[in-house]
Formats: structure tokens, sequence, C-alpha cells
């Protein structure tokens, strides 16, 4: 393919995205406008929503005064910042009447705003003189896939409410699409230690926040206001990870590495979440692996020595009787009969209920109801944002106890509201697909932008047991590492 013809595929290609974005938010408009038609509701202010309206708005004016101070705060904004700021937008209900609860989601969030401020204030300096998008073969599949499954879903809604479920949760391609932007305008690489900055304000933030919850709920476990507890104890995973790979590759100062590994290390701790813990030496063993296959043989023998080490450390201190039944092999197996004659996973792995097994039963109901969807609508799924609406009518007995806003697994999330091809497609290009690309330009020397994949991967390996992409802070943040690998793939194929 000619460099012209490539271009102009580039200039048509970025255009449509605009235009595709642009009815999106066109549609927020129209929904706000008829509200009343599809169950939105517009006054879900509470205590905190005042309060931290002002600090987003101290947050945009340090922003505007200076781009560094924008990217050192990105991160944080699109993680970490209080969630009752979204309590501002117009907003639909997401749960279902047999839920304990209600819960509200809004159509536009504060990521939205933050990135379009900074799209905005680059467009004014370069004169609206806005590049074409260099995006892979596999990335455009992806959006144009996208966008077929999208509009296909919007005729398949049910009512208005459908219709704006559909809406709330396009921000899996919204938050695409600006931060394609974004990266494009910037020279990002003038900010990879803002970027490191803001991981370390983003964990900071997150355990002062998960603390407050926690003592105010009255909660045993230390948990997010806005992340809940297990995406909350994940994410801190991957960004571990992340941090490990910096002070590896001496990306970071070595004391503000340190201190951000301490902080992630007493949030996971705090949080008492297995599988954090287990995603993060999954990551690491994936990473150590992959990285270097010349030297497997080695690796795998030093890696071995560390897993018998961490069982024997196990096993010493279980026959002390000093391992919580959540934790002890032992107790799990009584509680577990497994029988796989049957066909659901609840009659698979028959567990009898306790504190400690509730995760276990609770997680495959779940997956029992996500499956009935992927049979019944395996190409197109049942539209992003419908899944919790819908569970009680996919699940075994037509009614999930203890129910949960989400699938409590990534992959099960995609697949049955994108459908299978889509749904395959997406969780590759989101959590392996980084990775695939910074290893095809072989950088000698890493930097923090490159080693964002390993955060990518290491929810990857979460989202077997979470289905952390569907929190909307989490998705944010893997398509921003998605982005930048994009860019510095483009930036440096020809190193």
């Amino acid at each position: 393919m000619s460099n012209y013809t490539s271009l102009l595929e580039n200039k048509v290609f970025t255009i449509g995205v605009f235009v595709f974005l642009l009815f999106i938010y066109i549609c927020f408009g129209l929904s706000s406008l008829f509200g009343v038609f599809g169950e939105l509701s517009y006054n879900n202010f509470g205590n905190l929503t005042i309060p931290s309206l002002f600090i987003f708005l101290a947050t945009c004016t340090l922003a505007i005064l200076n781009e560094k101070y924008y990217f050192s705060l990105l991160i944080f904004v699109v993680v970490a910042f209080p969630s009752p700021i979204d309590d501002i937008f117009p907003s639909v209900l997401i749960t279902n009447p047999s839920d304990k609860g209600i819960a509200a989601f809004p159509l536009i969030t504060r990521i939205d705003i933050y990135l379009l401020l900074g799209i905005i204030l680059k467009l004014f300096k370069l004169k609206f003189k806005t590049p074409a998008f260099k995006l892979t073969i596999p990335i455009k599949l992806f959006i144009l896939l996208f966008i077929i499954v999208f509009i296909t879903n919007i005729f398949k809604s049910q009512d208005v409410l459908d219709f704006n479920l559909l809406l709330a949760y396009s921000y899996h391609i919204r938050y695409f699409i600006l931060f394609l932007f974004l990266v494009q305008l910037f020279d990002i690489k003038k900010y990879k230690n803002q970027i490191v900055i803001s991981f370390v304000l983003c964990l900071i933030f997150l355990l002062i926040e998960a603390y407050i919850n926690t003592k105010l709920n009255g909660l045993d476990r230390l948990s997010s206001g806005s992340l809940a507890l297990n995406t909350f104890a994940n994410i801190t995973s991957a960004i571990a990870v992340y941090i490990i790979y910096l002070l590896k590759n001496k990306s970071i100062n070595k004391i503000l590495g340190v201190f951000g590994l301490i902080i992630a290390v007493i949030i996971m701790i705090g949080s008492g979440t297995r599988g954090a813990f287990v995603s993060l030496f999954l990551s690491l063993l994936f990473l150590n692996i992959t990285e270097n296959p010349k030297k497997l043989f080695s690796k795998l023998l030093k890696l071995g020595f560390v897993g018998v080490l961490l069982i024997l450390t196990y096993l010493h201190f279980y026959n002390k009787e000093m391992i919580p039944d959540r934790y002890s092999h032992s107790y799990l197996m009584e509680k577990i009969d497994i029988d796989f004659s049957k066909n659901t996973a609840q009659k698979i792995f028959d567990i009898e209920r306790s504190w400690e097994t509730n995760s276990l039963v609770t997680r495959l109901s779940l997956f029992d109801s996500s499956i009935n969807m992927i049979k019944e609508n395996p190409l197109t799924g049942i539209g992003a944002g419908r899944w919790n609406r819908y569970k009680n009518k996919y699940s075994y007995n037509y009614s999930i106890d203890k129910v949960l806003l989400d699938p409590h697994n990534d992959y099960f999330a995609l697949l049955s509201q994108y459908g299978i091809i889509l749904g395959l497609l997406f969780g590759y290009v989101v959590f392996f697909y980084p990775y695939r690309l910074i290893k095809k330009i072989n950088i000698k020397k890493p930097t923090p932008l490159t080693l964002l994949y390993v955060i990518s991967v290491t929810m990857g390996i979460a989202a077997i047991s979470n289905a952390g992409f569907f929190k909307h802070q989490i998705a944010g943040l893997l398509l921003f590492c998605l982005c930048v690998s994009n860019k510095m793939y483009f930036e440096n194929e020809n190193v």
C-alpha cells in the first residue's frame, strides 16, 4: 500500500470515528431531553457531590494552567477521583428490580470531560489541525466491528431504558476514541515522568479514600467506595507490577517507586482479596517466561524454586493453624463437591455456603447466566450495559442470590454483551495486544510508556475472576494503555 493511500485511509478512518463519537454525544442530548421515557434520573446529589465538584474544578484549573499538570493528574482523574462527581450528570438505573440496592450510572462522566478538556485545549494551540490516526489492522477491525454491533444492538432495544443502558456503557468506545485523539495530539513522550507521578498519586488517594470508606461503613476489609473490593485490589495489583517493572528498568526514582510499592502492598493486604495476589504472581510469571524464551529453562528453575518456597511457607503456617479458613485449602475442599457429569456450573461445583465460600457460589451463578446469554445471542450479545437487567432471565433458577452488578469475569462479560466475534477480539486487543505491539518493535531501553502493557496483562489475568473492564475507571486506564502502546509502535516501528 502506497504512503498516499495509507494516509488517505487514515484520514477517512479518523473522520468516521469522530462522526461516530459525535453521534453518541448527540444521542446523550436527546436522551437527556426525553429522560422521563428512559428511566433517567437527574437529582442524584449526595453529601459528597458538591465537594467533589469543587475538587474537580480545581483539578481542571491546574490542568488548564500547564500541560505537565494535566498529565500529572490524568491517571488520578481516570482511576481514583471521587465517584460522587459523576452524580451531577443524568443517570440511568442499572440495577435489577430484584436487587437489594439501587444504583445508577451516568450517561457522561468526569473522564469524558477531562479528556475533552485536554483535546480542546490542544486543538486551540494547533489551530484545529488534527493529525490522522495511525492504527494497526486489528485495532481498525475492532472499531469497525464495534460500530456494527453497537448499531445492531440499538435496533434490538426493547424499550428506551435498553437504549439508555447501551448509551451509558458506550464508555468503552468513547474513552477509546478520546484517548486516541489525546495521544495523537500530544507528544506523549514528553510527559512520561508526569504519568509515573500520576500513578503514585492515584495509589495514595485510593488508599486514603478506601480507609475512610471502610471506617465510615464499618467494613472488615479495606474497600473503595467507587471501585468496591475486588476491582480495587486487582487494579492495585496491576499498578504494583507496573512499578516493579519501572524499578527493574530504572525508569522511576527509586524512593518514589518503593514508596508506591509499599502503598500497593498495604492496599492488597488490607483488602484481603485472594485474586489480587494470584494475579500479581501469575502476571510476573507469565511476563518473566515470555519476555525472553531463550532463557526459559533457567527462569522456570528460578520460579520453581520460588514456588516451592511459597508452598513450604504456606504449609508451615497451615500446620501451626495460623491460616484463616478463607485461605485454607482443606477447609475449602470440604465445602466443595465436584461432579463433571452435570450441565451447569452451579451443579458441577456444588459448594456449601459459608462466609468463606460465598464469593465462589455467587460467581458460579453469574457464570451460568453469562453462558446462557452467549448461547442465545452469539453474534452481537445482549448489548453492553444490559447484563444486570437480564441476568435473572438467563440464570439457572431465574434468580441470583447475593446479586452483583457484573458477571465477575471480563471474558464472559465481553462475550455475553458484545457477541463471540467482537468479544474475543475486544478481550485480546485490550488485555494482550499492547504487549504484542511493544514486543514487535524490540525497544532496547524500556520507558514508562512502553511498559504500560504490564498493567494490561495483569488485568487480563485478573479478568478471569473479576469484570474490572466493566468499571469505567478501569476501562479508561486500560484503553489509555492500548492507545499509548499503539502510538509507541508507530513511532518506533523503524527502530
